[in-house]
């Protein structure tokens, strides 16, 4: 599991440890940049490509991005809301004829994650705090393919024979799908003052996706977030 982004957060976090006012009651909204690992995606995906026995290339995982805000109403609680646009998965394959036919298609699915969580804080002192969250949410998943390739296609002549001639092939295929998932995480925290707070986490996801879309897959994401306070 890739998490350099996780780990070079913890010290950067470090070097913010001022003092601080006393806790009060507030709301926030901020973004974080992500380092998301994909599992499961590319396995089913080549099950998929086997099954109609064709070669093919999967990429899945890379960078995204968070927005988020919520409302912690004690040193201890919190609520939280967040929209996350996760990287674009991609399947490339060809499907070979016995001549010199094929068909050569290019998958992507673009998949977005809208979560609601409980969030509890164990502060630490000196505006730094350890927390933990739980709770779920929906994906929307966007499919789309581009086909190409030529195919034979046959044709009656004026002398009644049918003759095979290789025609070009070109297709675009397009859906789109929800479903729900369950979700938790744990981070940590530097609050200055009440103003703004610096914050490292993970998160896990499951079942994301549908088989209909090549796989379901599994989600762990790794980022450093920026919030204000209101």
């Amino acid at each position: 599991m890739a998490r350099p982004l996780f780990l070079l957060a913890v010290p950067l976090l470090t070097l913010c440890a001022h003092a601080q006012a006393d806790f009060y009651s507030h709301r926030y909204v901020g973004v974080s940049l992500n380092d998301d690992t994909v599992q499961g995606f590319c396995s089913g995906a080549e099950a998929f490509v086997q099954g109609i026995d064709a070669g093919g290339n999967c990429a899945s995982g890379g960078d995204g991005w968070k927005v988020y805000g919520g409302w912690r109403w004690s040193p201890l609680l919190a609520v939280e809301l967040s929209f996350q646009q996760l990287p674009t998965s991609e399947l490339d394959f060809r499907l070979n004829g016995e001549r010199d036919d094929y068909i050569q298609a290019k998958d992507k699915i673009d998949t977005r994650l809208a979560n609601a969580f409980v969030v509890g804080h164990w502060p630490l002192g000196g505006g730094f705090s350890l927390f933990g969250k739980a709770g779920g949410g929906i994906w929307i998943a966007d499919f789309s393919e581009k086909q190409s390739g030529q195919l034979y296609a046959q044709y009656q002549q004026e002398d009644g024979t049918i003759a095979e001639v290789l025609v070009p092939v070109n297709g675009k295929a397009a859906d789109s799908d929800t479903g729900f998932h369950w979700g938790y995480g744990a981070g940590v925290s530097y609050r200055y003052h009440n103003s703004w707070t610096l914050r490292a986490e993970w998160e896990s996801f499951s079942d994301i996706g549908s088989d209909n879309f090549r796989s379901s897959f599994d989600l762990q994401s790794a980022s450093l977030g920026w919030s204000m306070h209101f």
